[in-house]
C-alpha cells in the first residue's frame, strides 16, 4: 500500500506542476493579446521586406490571427516559467549540485531562445520576404491574407529559437557523457554540412539568406565544443577531449 500511495503522491505532484505551467501560459497569452499583438501587427503592416499590406478574407480571420499570434508570443513569454515547473518536477530526484546546475541553465537557455527568435524576426524574415515577393510582377498583385502571413511568421520564427538552443543541448549531453567534445571536433565537417542543410530548409533558396542563418549556427557549434570540453566528465582530471 505504501508504494501505491507513493505513486499517487507523484501523480498529484505532476498534476500540480502541469497546472501551474498551464496557468502561466494562459496568463502570458492574455498579456500578449492585449499588450503585444497590436504592436506586432502594426509592425508587420509597415511593409518590412517589400510587404505592401495585409487583407482578411473572412469576418473572423483578423481576430483568430491575433489570437494565434498571442499564443505564439505567450509561449515565448511563459517559457522560463514552464521550464522552471519542469525543473521542479525532476529536482527531487537530483542531488543538490546537479539541481543548482540545471536551474542555472534556464536563464541562458531562455536568452538563446529569445535571441534566435529576434534574429529570425528582424534579420532573416525581411530577407525571406524580399526573396519570395520578388517573384511577383506584372499580372501578379500582392494580396496576402493576415491569417496566412501569421502562420508563415510563426512557423518561420519559432524554429530559429529552438535551433539556438544548440549550446544548451550539447552542454547537457556532454555532462551526461553521451556526447564527447573530441567527437564533435573530429566530426566538424559533418556538422557544417548539416548546418547548411538546415539553413537551406529554413530559409529562401538563395546563398545570402542561408549564410545569414548558417553563420550564427556555426559560431554556436564552436561555442558548444568549448562548453562540452568544460562539462564533459573527467576533463578537469585528464584534460583530454581536445581533439581536432
Amino acid at each position: 500500500m505504501a508504494q501505491g500511495f507513493n505513486v499517487l503522491d507523484h501523480l498529484d505532484y505532476l498534476r500540480l506542476r502541469v497546472l501551474r505551467a498551464a496557468l502561466w501560459f494562459v496568463a502570458a497569452v492574455v498579456v500578449a493579446y492585449f499588450a503585444l499583438t497590436g504592436r506586432v501587427m502594426a509592425y508587420l503592416i509597415r511593409g518590412e521586406g517589400g510587404l505592401t499590406g495585409l487583407v482578411f478574407l473572412s469576418p473572423a480571420e483578423a481576430f483568430f490571427s491575433r489570437l494565434k499570434l498571442a499564443f505564439a508570443l505567450g509561449l515565448v513569454l511563459a517559457l522560463p516559467f514552464i521550464a522552471y515547473q519542469a525543473w521542479a518536477l525532476f529536482a527531487p530526484g537530483l542531488d543538490g549540485k546537479r539541481r543548482r546546475a540545471v536551474l542555472l541553465l534556464i536563464p541562458g537557455a531562455y536568452l538563446l531562445f529569445v535571441g534566435g527568435c529576434l534574429f529570425a524576426f528582424f534579420v532573416v524574415l525581411p530577407l525571406a520576404l524580399r526573396f519570395f515577393l520578388s517573384f511577383g510582377g506584372e499580372g501578379l498583385e500582392q494580396e496576402i491574407s493576415v491569417g496566412n502571413y501569421v502562420d508563415f511568421l510563426i512557423r518561420f520564427v519559432l524554429p530559429f529559437g529552438f535551433l539556438f538552443e544548440l549550446p544548451v543541448a550539447v552542454l547537457v549531453l556532454a555532462r551526461a557523457g553521451i556526447l564527447s567534445p573530441r567527437a564533435m571536433a573530429r566530426n566538424r565537417k559533418y556538422a557544417v554540412f548539416a548546418i547548411f542543410v538546415v539553413a537551406a530548409l529554413l530559409t529562401p533558396p538563395d546563398a545570402f539568406s542561408q549564410l545569414m542563418l548558417a553563420a550564427p549556427l556555426l559560431v554556436l557549434y564552436e561555442i558548444s565544443i568549448v562548453l562540452a570540453r568544460i562539462a564533459a566528465p573527467g576533463t578537469a582530471k585528464g584534460g583530454g577531449g581536445t581533439g581536432g
